[in-house]
């Protein structure tokens, strides 16, 4: 792949970084570390792209173990502030008052978790989440359905104030 079209599928999918990004690392010059990480191991591994998978695919794989990495290497994550939200009544909160909650509620999670998660929101099946993981489909759907539980509980204890 030559440099220009690798930067086009860079610039063209970076939505894709960031949203990781977003999900998995709370401080912004960490985020902006990170970034410029993926980006150059994505550059290192760019002749490892077959072309078997979409690109975004690719990146996603590549973003999502570089974010890991460097995150077991630096082990400064924050803890989750969810009192922040406590006390607020939902007819309150805006709407992107409402997606940070979300985004607290999945940062939470444990890495496998948040794993699980974002792929399914970001529209993965089950059998590549599963195979991505290691794990069997109908163990995937188990551990989904839980997770879903565990978001719910935590976004239903944030709209009524409770822990």
């Amino acid at each position: 792949m030559e440099e220009k079209e690798f930067l086009q599928h860079i610039q063209a999918h970076q939505g894709t970084i960031y949203h990781l990004l977003r999900l998995y690392v709370s401080d912004a010059d960490d985020q902006d570390d990170i970034k410029q990480e993926i980006v150059l191991q994505a550059w290192k591994s760019k002749d490892s792209f077959r072309k078997q998978s979409s690109f975004n695919t690719w990146l996603y794989k590549l973003a999502l173990y570089t974010i890991l990495t460097a995150k077991r290497k630096v082990a400064k994550m924050q803890q989750v502030d969810l009192q922040e939200a406590d006390g607020l009544a939902t007819d309150e909160r805006d709407e992107q008052e409402e997606v940070q909650l979300l985004y607290r509620s999945i940062y939470s999670l444990d890495d496998l978790s948040k794993t699980i998660i974002t792929m399914h929101l970001d529209g993965f099946t089950n059998a590549e989440i599963a195979t991505f993981i290691g794990i069997t489909p109908n163990h995937l759907g188990v551990k989904l359905h839980r997770i879903k539980e565990t978001i719910s509980s935590k976004l239903k204890a944030s709209s009524y104030g409770a822990k």
